[in-house]
């Protein structure tokens, strides 16, 4: 069962929680006598492969389950791929279904006012926008316009506007648009006449259109600042949970096609070898971008299509016919996606597999197992595969093709996790020009957009006259123990501390929520009116237990573990933002707290972590005697320092990767951050991690606890040290910048500071095999 990431469900509780406070702070755009409201507004920005359709789907379950009726969600997208792939993660049996809960899920062509009128639970309906955005719908001919077969005589969009249930009371809407960036004025004006509570728009900017503005002023004029608009989704949480690859390598050819892509063909070929020897469950696949009625080194002029097919020099034809003809690839895992011309009097092969885009098209294209995608930009939106490792894109004969719209194609990571081959968890692009120009242009818009929307992934660029990244395998096979997380010291106080949760089975005051709402009338371009105050009805009432969970589960999910919730005084109800709401939600924070002050770190015998080879640039590269790799790149002036001490001591050592070698997670709330040492060495009884600028971590539990990870006695123990340049005390107060400081804890948990005047005589203290003193 998929479980959401701590940072997936810090979005999504961040829009649930924006929603329930707009609840009864809405903003008036009506009369006093027909009052209407601005409705709800979140725009989610997130990064492809950061799953927006498990966030969006958490933040409307929350939201439904504070309504005080059960709502209508109207799930929106542009594209038919899109929707078909949302519709079946989130209908009964499908992977996110869970998530949303006891939600009824049907496509909109079979919206029925009946079974919305007598739902006991929310409804959830899927449509692209096509299915709507004509304005004569009661004469459109699009499934959305016609009368309900009720024989009611309403159109499903009138039905949509009143959504009644079976007390006559108007159900909430919900609307979730995941590609707001298509989104148009037409579009805007059709779905505002609906009148719905919430607007949750996925998209990395804010460049709507101007009703949908209009709307959002409003908002602003009242004292909603774009931050509270926003729910943004920080890149570097995403990588760490290894939902996306984490380097990107950009290498430009100034060679014939035919060249180019062999050299993909190779770097796959071995990246099929480091999966097989990692034990690595991925089949990398390569697709190839390129224009497709043109001659290929002739863009001017028009393949003709009346001609043999060995004749043809349209570029995906000849690229087919280099991977078939040519590579022994197997014309059964080649596919070409484009508009393709062709000729009855000269058919392709049987073998040419080719799909020229219909919608039909596109399902057989997914249930195709391809290894090798050619196409142009007509590969409709809605299209990764976490397999897809590989790109060629041919940039020469001035192509319009923009390398940075095709990252996303490969950028998300399969498995969902980084693996110990740097290959592996690398987008790898192969671009072809005819001018070195071409390629600086091309890096520097790669580089802008990987520095705007994705910080956290290293870019490895090769220009055409330049040599390429290599990759450098380890010369012995190391293993370095992985950890766990022991939380029964946690069970104890835990259960003491739900023993003292109040009781609300009475009833009364404590458990019923606020009950006056504020109405603020807003007039564009002028100031807000005073606010008012008027009674409205109660807002709805969830489970003691939800609110536990909800709370826990957006802290730090693993306090669960100890936390049970079976006792009858969770099956209360209370009101949404009642005096037991916020005691239960303080509650669950303690809880998590306790749970973090007494889980332990212990060191697990199965399944080590293998270090596996590194891509580097050989201008760059630093090479040692006794590393465990030939070098390393990228090291600074300390890094560079620390690395010859440890080659001294004849000792095999490696340069831990940061983000993608080996990381321990920090015990600790929020977003999951991992711990990456800058250095393993190996000795005869234990592996020793050794980082030179994370002492600070030992202000917090968290980085304490890396200090204490309980070894075990049937395998080489995993030790764990902070060094800092200087001398410091206990109370991590510098005393003087000469030698280092080795960090390590007291019997009590302090920290306990030891200071050496040489790099030398602190890695020999450190990797000295007898006990090590500074864990007494």
């Amino acid at each position: 069962m998929v479980t959401l990431f701590s940072f997936q469900r810090a979005a999504s509780t961040q829009i649930a929680d924006r929603f329930m406070e707009y609840q009864g702070n809405e903003v008036s755009k009506g009369t006093r006598k027909n009052p209407e409201w601005v409705p709800f507004f979140q725009s989610l920005a997130a990064l492809t492969g950061a799953g927006k359709t498990v966030i969006l789907a958490d933040a409307v379950a929350q939201m439904s389950a504070a309504t005080t009726v059960a709502p209508v969600i109207l799930w929106l997208s542009r594209g038919r791929v899109v929707v078909a792939q949302s519709y079946a993660n989130l209908q009964p049996g499908g992977k996110y279904h869970h998530i949303l809960g006891n939600v009824n899920v049907r496509p909109l062509s079979e919206y029925s006012a009946h079974d919305v009128e007598i739902a006991d639970a929310a409804s959830l309906f899927f449509a692209t926008v096509g299915t709507f955005n004509r304005r004569d719908m009661e004469q459109g001919s699009l499934t959305i316009y016609k009368s309900d077969i009720d024989e009611t005589g309403v159109s499903t969009w009138q039905a949509l506007r009143e959504r009644l249930d079976i007390n006559g009371e108007k159900r909430p809407l919900f609307i979730v648009y995941d590609e707001a960036h298509n989104l148009s004025e037409q579009q805007t004006e059709l779905l505002l006449q609906l009148q719905p509570e919430a607007v949750l728009l996925a998209s990395a900017t804010m460049q709507l259109p101007p009703l949908m503005v209009q709307e959002i002023d409003r908002l602003r004029a009242a004292g909603y600042s774009d931050n509270w608009l926003v729910t943004a989704v920080r890149s570097s949480a995403v990588v760490a949970e290894g939902l996306v690859k984490n380097s990107l390598s950009l290498a430009g050819y100034k060679t014939p096609m035919e060249e180019t892509i062999s050299a993909l063909l190779a770097d796959m070929a071995e990246a099929l070898q480091d999966a097989e020897e990692y034990g690595v469950d991925v089949s990398p696949k390569a697709i190839y971008v390129c224009k497709t009625n043109v001659v290929a080194d002739d863009a001017l002029r028009k393949d003709d299509p009346a001609q043999p097919f060995s004749q043809r020099q349209a570029p995906p034809i000849r690229i087919w016919r280099y991977l078939v003809e040519q590579q022994g690839i197997a014309p059964e895992t080649v596919a070409v996606y484009a508009n393709l011309e062709t000729h009855k009097d000269y058919p392709l092969p049987e073998e040419f597999v080719l799909f020229k885009g219909a919608d039909s098209d596109y399902e057989d294209f997914t249930k195709g197992d391809f290894k090798h995608i050619i196409f142009n930009l007509t590969l409709q939106e809605g299209w990764d595969d976490p397999q897809a490792y590989f790109a060629y894109i041919d940039k020469s004969m001035e192509s319009n093709v923009q390398v940075s719209q095709i990252i996303g194609r490969v950028l998300r990571q399969p498995g969902t996790t980084h693996y110990a081959p740097e290959r592996l968890n690398t987008a790898h692009f192969y671009v072809r020009v005819d001018r070195n120009e071409v390629f600086n242009e091309i890096l520097e818009d790669v580089s802008a957009r990987l520095g705007t929307d994705l910080p956290d992934i290293k870019l490895v660029a090769s220009a055409p006259q330049n040599p390429r990244a290599k990759q450098l395998k380890p010369k012995l096979k190391r293993e370095i123990p992985r950890t766990a997380t022991n939380p029964l010291d946690a069970v104890k106080p835990t259960e003491k501390l739900l023993a003292q949760m109040l009781d609300y089975s009475a009833g009364g005051i404590n458990t019923s929520g606020s009950g006056s709402r504020r109405i603020v009338t807003q007039t564009i371009g002028g100031d807000a009116s005073e606010a008012d105050w008027q009674e409205y009805e109660e807002p709805s009432k969830v489970s003691a237990r939800w609110v536990f969970h909800r709370e826990v589960l957006r802290l730090l999910p693993k306090a669960l573990d100890v936390a049970s919730t079976a006792d009858h005084k969770f099956d209360v109800q209370v009101g949404v933002g009642s005096p037991a709401f916020l005691q239960i939600r303080d509650l669950a924070q303690k809880v998590v707290r306790t749970y973090i002050e007494n889980v332990t770190l212990t060191q697990r015998k199965p399944n080590p972590y293998v270090v596996g080879p590194i891509l580097v640039r050989e201008s760059e590269l630093e090479t040692f005697a006794n590393a465990l790799h030939a070098g390393y790149e990228g090291l600074n002036g300390p890094e560079k320092a620390f690395a010859q001490a440890l080659d001294k001591t004849g000792l095999t050592w490696a340069r831990n990767q940061p983000r993608t070698g080996y990381g321990i997670p920090l015990i600790s709330i929020g977003e999951t951050e991992n711990f990456y040492p800058d250095f393993v060495v190996w000795t005869s009884t234990k592996v020793v991690c050794i980082d030179t600028k994370g002492h600070h971590l030992l202000r917090e539990d968290a980085g304490r606890k890396l200090l204490s990870v309980r070894s075990r006695t049937d395998s080489p123990s995993l030790v764990i040290r902070f060094v800092t340049p200087g001398e410091y005390n206990p109370q991590f107060e510098k005393q003087s910048p000469d030698g280092f400081t080795l960090w390590g804890l007291k019997d009590d948990g302090k920290a306990r500071a030891q200071h050496f005047g040489t790099l030398e005589e602190l890695i020999g203290f450190l990797t000295a095999d007898e006990a090590d003193p500074l864990d007494d």
